[in-house]
């Protein structure tokens, strides 16, 4: 019978023989008390742990495989293992505590089902992300194996599209940014309500750099837009015209009901409910709007709540993504998005002489810092013409000196 006492080490460790079919031989070190070497029919050797806790039973704890650890490397644990179960730390009592810790795909729901005052768009845009991105890289994981190391590689893999969104060709930045905001939502909220006691692996993520967005229906633009508008069918016609005209969220305009509508006062008011900065919104309509609401009064304000109504889960029309394509298609317009019309709107409204302050209560910024960018992307203009006029006057006056300093021509015989 062979040895079962000794001291490990390479050439010891890697002469075992498998252990006989169904049995597990087990070994035992003779420099590290506690330290084990189980060998099983498959010949594959495991270190480990055997002692017993300060007043507790006795446990086995597994170190690793004698592939990956060297003798002196399991000694090494071993050690700290033994030392921090004199001290009444008991590996057993912890196991079943992560055995029992909830996932992070548990944690979500719980999140989602915590908080049903979330907005319909808000929730299906966090559900979203889960979905596509965050369920797949930490969904199953427990709450304690989430490290920070884990959130800043699924921020990475996100970044460079992995995995890819249905829809999506290439990387994910913005999404990235969404998804750590997120994951440190989650685990903030569970923090609060006594769900998690650790510490949140998505603080100090560093995010990706995120330039606003600066574009809007130009001047020369706007009459291949209203053109390819006129020949847009309906609903998509409407719904385009009011997005531009009010300056709304395409989610608002989508989700607009009559009883919000005062026709005489021509004024429309979003439930703060409904308002993305969570405070009530009262936009004025213009004529151009009342025309368009006053038609749609007239077909559908009888039989739905909805300006816009449709057979779909929310009774509302849905956002015309085809319809679109194909409106910048007749018009030739690259790159413009629908909530561009929103943006178009607030540029044209500071290109026409109104404050930042003016914008963002118009366009239901919380804040003049939100609204700024309308002020930045109007202000290209008089920078424009200001340059224009001063090059103009350079160039003239280049010209005049030009004539001034010019010597005199011969005379003529």
């Amino acid at each position: 019978m062979a040895e079962t006492k000794f001291r490990f080490t390479k050439p010891t460790v890697a002469a075992l023989p498998p252990a006989a079919p169904g049995k597990r031989a087990e070994y035992q070190d003779t420099e590290q008390p506690g330290l084990r070497l189980r060998v099983s029919a498959a010949g594959v050797k495991t270190y480990c742990v055997l002692a017993r806790a300060k007043g507790g039973a006795l446990e086995r704890v597994t170190i690793g495989t004698a592939d990956k650890l060297t003798p002196e490397n399991a000694r090494t644990r071993a050690k700290q293992i033994v030392a921090q179960l004199a001290l009444g730390q008991s590996y057993a009592a912890a196991g079943r505590a992560r055995r029992g810790e909830m996932t992070y795909g548990e944690l979500f729901t719980q999140y989602i089902e915590a908080h049903p005052g979330l907005r319909p768009t808000s929730r299906a845009e966090f559900e979203r992300l889960n979905k596509a991105y965050i369920d797949p890289a930490i969904g199953k994981a427990r709450l304690s194996a989430i490290t920070h190391d884990k959130v800043r590689a699924l921020h990475g893999a996100v970044t460079k599209g992995q995995p890819k969104e249905e829809g999506k060709k290439t990387g994910a930045p913005v999404s990235a940014n969404r998804c750590i905001t997120l994951v440190k939502a989650v685990f903030n909220w569970a923090k609060d309500a006594r769900l998690w006691s650790g510490d949140n692996p998505a603080e100090a993520v560093r995010k990706n750099t995120e330039a606003s967005r600066t574009r809007y229906l130009q001047p020369a633009e706007l009459a291949r837009f209203f053109e390819a508008l006129s020949e847009t069918a309906e609903p998509a016609k409407s719904f385009f015209t009011l997005a531009l005209l009010t300056g709304a969220r395409r989610s608002n305009v989508l989700a607009m009901r009559w009883p919000d509508l005062d026709m005489q006062a021509a004024t429309w008011r979003i439930r703060a409910a409904d308002a993305k900065a969570g405070e009530e919104m009262l936009i004025p309509l213009t004529p151009e709007a009342m025309l368009v609401l006053k038609q749609r009064h007239a077909e559908f304000a009888a039989s739905s709540p909805w300006v816009f109504p449709a057979e779909s889960k929310t009774g509302h029309y849905q956002e015309p993504k085809r319809a679109w394509a194909t409106l910048q298609r007749r018009a030739n317009l690259e790159d413009l998005r629908i909530h561009d019309l929103r943006r178009t709107m607030g540029s044209w409204m500071v290109r026409t002489g109104a404050s930042t302050a003016i914008n963002a209560k118009a366009l239901g910024h919380k804040s003049l810092q939100a609204a700024a960018v309308y002020q930045r992307i109007a202000d290209t203009d008089p920078v424009r013409e200001a340059m224009e006029r001063a090059t103009s006057a350079l160039v003239s006056g280049g010209r005049q000196a030009a004539q001034t300093e010019k010597p005199p021509s011969p005379a003529a015989d």
